[in-house]
């Protein structure tokens, strides 16, 4: 398979090929592509074939989850200080234990995939298309399509632990 299909799949899994992904992520950080193979858990060299779409994709559910979550940090980093955007950098990089045990884990990891299928399948505006129309039919699903679709990591987890007794 040449470079283009696999561009085209990432396009198809992710949204956007993962080179334009990660550098949107990582160019309001500041980040090398060293410094963020680093902190997404993958060797340099694998990120670079990602990016240039030698590889397709991300095959460790760890570093996808680490993948979202710096795509939501590099969102927000305009209002952030080095000191914080380098903290939050940190817990990144930590998330491998968080995401091998207990609730959180499924939540961070579960709830970065389910926004990834999301994200790759319909724009923003299209979700909350979506959520509007749902939510006289069927709020909690429409509750689910929003908070999964386009709410943060922590909402995430707040969805997760108050649904966690019904899985």
């Amino acid at each position: 398979m040449g470079v283009e299909e696999n561009i085209q799949q990432q396009r198809e899994l992710y949204g956007e090929p993962l080179g334009e992904l990660v550098r949107r992520a990582t160019a309001p950080l500041g980040l090398t592509q060293a410094t963020t193979a680093k902190v997404l858990g993958l060797s340099p060299a694998m990120l670079s074939h990602l990016m240039t779409g030698q590889r397709v994709k991300i095959a460790n559910p760890i570093a996808l989850g680490r993948l979202h979550a710096l795509i939501d940090l590099g969102a927000s980093a305009g209002g952030l200080t080095t000191s914080q955007i380098n903290e939050r950098l940190d817990e990144i990089r930590e998330l491998s234990s968080e995401l091998t045990t207990g609730s959180r884990a499924v939540a961070v990891e579960g709830g970065a995939a389910v926004r990834g299928v999301l994200r790759a399948v319909a724009s923003g505006r299209e979700l909350q298309q979506a959520v509007d129309a749902l939510r006289e039919v069927a709020p909690g699903l429409a509750e689910v399509l929003q908070i999964y679709g386009s709410g943060t990591d922590e909402e995430i987890r707040a969805h997760f632990a108050s649904v966690r007794h019904l899985l």
